[in-house]
């Protein structure tokens, strides 16, 4: 759903994998999925369609590191 909302919108997107780090495993392994917009939680195991939609009509985008990801939740 993300990609295709993504998509419709013209909005970049980047998906990762917790399983591919150990620190991300550690940190997000019983929230999967777990959805950022703009370096903010959107939320977890669930992804609503009309709250993504939202946080993407108002975000400012920003680059997403793995390094941000890790330290601040």
């Amino acid at each position: 759903m993300v990609r295709r909302i993504c998509e419709e919108l013209g909005v970049g997107w980047r998906e990762l994998d917790v399983d591919d780090d150990e620190r991300l495993r550690e940190k997000y392994t019983d929230h999967v999925p777990v959805t950022f917009v703009d370096q903010e939680l959107l939320g977890y195991w669930f992804v609503d369609d009309a709250a993504l939609r939202v946080a993407l009509a108002r975000g400012k985008p920003r680059i997403m590191t793995d390094d941000w990801l890790l330290a601040h939740h």
